[in-house]
């Protein structure tokens, strides 16, 4: 249990130097500080700065991170606001960090670090459970792979099937999209079952002003996605409705007393519209990232590849309404 990082194994004069900061900067600021032989022997097998800046957005330029995805940009935004607080704290309180040294160990730490379930950490944040584990941040993720158990003993790698001399072991970090992964992570998946695609842009500007609030009343307004498995998901199916269907009909859909049957060839024509719609920002988007010229052509790549998949899915949906 030793080579575990956690907010109790941080030294007080940081702790108690960050007041107002997470977990996450407060681990951030650690390592970002920690000269030590220990960390040392970690840092071998840690990624560079720029095997991070290959895939993790937030280390692209600006242009790039403009054209990420809706779900994507929302995550990059999020993580942005709480970097850009708290490494006002951390440089004012330890001068000596630069921007840059703190903005690689907090991404080393957003990608590297797993739930803590210690029953001590019940008392922090669910998103405060943090903990660092040399050697398991080593497996790579899967949408389906190992767990990661937490016992008296410590943790333990629990294998999911049987595996061959020679097979890669891999962990799931649990059902992620891979717009939730590239943010995240860095990385995307070639095969993922919970892939999911954002549908916002071209569902939002269709509804009324009076419409989007009923649906923002009942917590209904935005996160329509696509995946593999629906012709949209419920709350996809819900908000188009509104466009077709009486107002008794729509409430009769969303408290489940009608399945919708009658209004369905009308809501399936609506989302065929809007996939269409969507297919020509996609091509409109992957020109755009052919011309940027800002970036590494492993992060234009990466942006590229994001984008065919989501092109991929809304044309296999199209096929199937058509």
């Amino acid at each position: 249990m030793k080579a575990l990082r956690t907010i109790d194994t941080v030294p007080k004069n940081i702790t108690e130097a960050l007041q107002g900061v997470s977990v996450h900067g407060i681990l951030a600021a650690e390592i970002a500080l920690d000269k030590s032989d220990d960390f040392s022997v970690w840092k071998t097998v840690l990624p560079t700065r720029e095997d991070l800046e290959a895939g993790v957005p937030m280390m692209w330029p600006s242009e790039l991170q403009a054209l990420l995805p809706k779900r994507a940009k929302d995550i990059l935004d999020n993580q942005n606001t709480t970097f850009r607080r708290e490494c006002e704290i951390v440089l004012k309180a330890f001068p000596k960090l630069t921007r840059d040294e703190y903005l690689y160990s907090w991404v080393l730490i957003n990608t590297r670090t797993f739930y803590n379930s210690m029953p001590k950490m019940k008392s922090y944040a669910h998103a405060d459970r943090l903990v660092c584990m040399p050697t398991a941040d080593l497996f790579n993720h899967a949408d389906q792979g190992c767990k990661l158990a937490y016992s008296a003993l410590g943790y333990s790698v629990q294998a999911d099937r049987v595996y061959h001399q020679g097979e890669e072991v891999y962990v799931s970090y649990g059902p992620h999209s891979n717009d939730f992964l590239l943010s995240e992570y860095g990385f995307i998946l070639d095969t993922n079952r919970w892939d999911e695609v954002y549908l916002d842009e071209v569902i939002l500007p269709k509804l009324n002003k009076t419409q989007r609030a009923d649906l923002e009343s009942i917590n209904f307004l935005g996160r329509y996605t696509l995946d593999y498995q629906t012709l949209g998901c419920h709350r996809t199916q819900v908000a188009l409705r509104m466009l077709c269907c009486t107002q008794r009909q729509w409430q009769r859909f969303f408290d489940a007393q009608d399945e919708g049957r009658s209004s369905q060839a009308e809501v399936d024509g609506l989302l065929l519209t809007a996939l269409k719609d969507f297919l020509n920002i996609i091509g409109k988007t992957l020109d755009d990232i052919d011309e940027v010229e800002g970036g590494s052509s492993s992060q234009r790549e990466l942006l590229r590849r994001r984008w065919q998949q989501i092109e991929a899915m809304v044309t296999k949906t199209i096929d199937t309404l058509s």
